[in-house]
This record gives structure tokens, sequence and C-alpha cells, in this order.
């Protein structure tokens, strides 16, 4: 019956039925299942298979942006029964956020998604996140890597204004800093000192394991 339920949660969130993953996840908090088999085996199952058809050209954007607000709202709905050793195990911990002046959501919000599918406590700020906002996250919960996202070349600026006020605060060398979004490139990141760049969610993921690795070594 436990497995029956969480696989109903795996197949709403491959077609993207919102309303059915909500209902079904505060069935299985009722039935008092393992909130880690929910998130790893229904919730994040589900959005891999999405993602992976979105790379092979099989599924589109719009459903990649349902599945990842609807994965945020279950992830509200089970936070309470996630034990600490979830976060214990973590690769890594993300503060992530679109930069000031800045309300595009829905490229920020997969990548928070999929950094949470592969394994990182991330702290997602939302939009409109100024430098101050960046800084004060990161002091207040260690963070090892920042995530910003600019839509608008009027914004992207505030990156560099936030990698100024991590070296002011003696932050930027306790944490690795990674830009994104598309007016953003690879010779921008390295104009302003950003650690990586990705062009998509993928290559953010990929950075941020990266990041993780060379932490584990260190």
């Amino acid at each position: 019956m436990n497995e029956d339920l969480v696989k109903k949660i795996r197949e709403s969130m491959i077609t993207c039925q919102a309303d059915k993953v909500l209902r079904l996840i505060q069935e299985a908090i009722d039935q008092k299942l393992d909130a880690a088999m929910v998130v790893k085996d229904g919730l994040t199952a589900g959005i891999r298979v999405l993602g992976n058809r979105f790379e092979r050209g099989e599924a589109f954007l719009p459903e990649l942006a349902v599945a990842a607000e609807t994965m945020k709202e279950g992830l509200k709905l089970l936070e309470p029964l996630l034990t600490e050793t979830v976060s214990q195990e973590a690769l890594g911990s993300v503060v992530i956020g679109t930069v000031q002046g800045d309300i595009h959501d829905i490229g920020k919000s997969i990548v928070a998604t999929m950094l949470i599918v592969n394994g990182f406590t991330v702290h997602d700020l939302g939009t409109d996140v100024s430098p101050e906002q960046f800084t004060a996250k990161v002091r207040e919960t260690k963070a090892n890597i920042i995530a910003m996202s600019a839509l608008l070349t009027t914004t992207m600026d505030k990156m560099r204004e936030t990698i100024d006020l991590l070296k002011k605060e003696g932050l930027r060398d306790k944490i690795k800093v990674m830009i994104g979004g598309a007016p953003v490139s690879q010779r921008f990141a390295d104009s302003i000192g950003a650690d990586g760049y990705g062009v998509d969610f993928n290559q953010a993921v990929t950075i941020a394991k990266q990041f993780a690795r060379k932490d584990e070594s260190s």
C-alpha cells in the first residue's frame, strides 16, 4: 500500500498533476509514511524522469516549471517530518536567489529544485535579492555555495556587487560562487570573479557537485 501511494506521487509528478501530488503527499503524511522515502522515491524520482525527458526534447520548460513548483510545495508539507540526518548527509549547502531588481523566478526555481534532487540543502531566497540579503544568509547558514541568477542585463552587475560584499565581509574565501541566466556568459563570470557559470540547470548541478567534491578532498 505504501509503495502504491509513493508510486502514484511519482507518476503524478511526471504528468504534472500538481493538485493530485499535494493531495497524495497529505495522504502519505496522514498514513505516517517515511518522509524521506516520499521525497526520494516519489517527488525526486518523478522530476528526474521529467528532467530526462526535457533533455531529450520530449518535455517542455513550462512542464518542468510546474514540476519544480510542485516539488517546492510538496517539500514544504514534508519539511516538519524530514529528519536532521537528511541535511547532515547533504552534498553541500546552497544559498540561491535571483538578484536585486529582477523578479524572474522559473529558471532559478528549477535549478533550486534540481539541486535538492541531487542531494544539496538549498536555501531559496526567491527573487529581487540584494547583496546584503545574500551575504546575511551565507553567514547565517554557513553555506558553501552561493548561486545567483539574472535574466536582465540591467541587473547583472548585482552579482559583482554581491561578490564584492562577500569579500568585504571576509566570506569570499569560504564560499564558491556560481551564476547563471540568459544574459550571463562565461566571460562575464570570469570578469566578476565568479567560480562557475551554468548555462542551464544540468550545468549548474554539475558545477555544484564539482565544488562539493573539492570540499571533500580539501
